[in-house]
């Protein structure tokens, strides 16, 4: 059985494990900017687990009990220390669109959306390290992976706006930076810039941390220096053309 807890320190109140577990995690009494835990029994473990890996931060602790003995706590995954450029990736206006579209032509517009991301993941050796909502948290070992990547979703996107009509509006944010590898999943705060760079962007636009673009194969407007909720120095980002 599963026993869960938040780091509060670590928790930047992103709020991905309320939006997929919202019977299991609600905001913190008294603190609207941080998560809590309210009761995980009411989620299947596999639900829970998502939870904890669409935290960007890390701050869901998951301790797998032994049931006959719950003092003994079993072995955790091995860390070690890696550089990936992160991506995160996000339908803009998801919500409105849901209610305009209804449920069956949303989850089939969504079906599309995963399977055209993921393909272009898998062509540029990026990795997938969760599914968020609407959204993507991915890996890559080097930068131009990552920027070829995001440039080829919103090339693809466009074409299919021009052939069918329609294709949603996604933002994407990438970073480079040093991470602790936990599993198969990245936590540090590497993972909290890239995924506050990636709520800076607007929908059909590529925005990078200056030092992980600049130096790249696509054009990019001049950096400008902005702060973000959770990180005391001012981050240098760019705006990729990928047209």
């Amino acid at each position: 059985m599963l026993r869960a807890r938040v780091d509060r320190p670590r928790c930047i109140g992103a709020g991905n494990c309320i939006t997929i577990a919202p019977t299991a995690f609600d905001w913190h009494r008294g603190d609207f900017g941080k998560a809590g835990v309210v009761d995980i029994a009411s989620v299947e473990e596999e639900k829970l687990r998502e939870a904890a890996l669409a935290c960007p931060t890390q701050a869901i602790v998951l301790e797998e009990v032994a049931e006959l003995l719950p003092w003994q706590l079993r072995g955790r995954s091995p860390t070690r220390r890696v550089q990936r450029t992160f991506m995160f990736t996000d339908i803009v206006g998801s919500t409105v669109l849901l209610e305009a579209m209804g449920d069956e032509a949303w989850q089939s517009l969504l079906s599309w959306h995963d399977k055209t991301l993921r393909s272009l993941f898998g062509a540029n050796r990026g990795e997938e390290v969760t599914a968020i909502g609407d959204g993507f948290f991915v890996a890559f070992e080097s930068p131009d992976d990552a920027l070829a990547c995001a440039v080829a979703i919103q090339r693809g996107l466009a074409e299919h706006r021009t052939s069918a009509g329609f294709a949603p509006q996604v933002r994407i944010g990438v970073h480079a930076a040093d991470a602790t590898m936990v599993g198969r999943n990245f936590t540090g705060k590497g993972v909290h810039q890239a995924a506050r760079i990636g709520a800076l962007a607007d929908g059909g636009q590529i925005v990078a941390s200056a030092e992980t673009a600049t130096a790249g194969p696509f054009p990019t407007t001049d950096p400008r220096a902005v702060s973000v909720k959770g990180i005391s120095d001012p981050i240098d980002v760019v705006t990729v053309d990928w047209r």
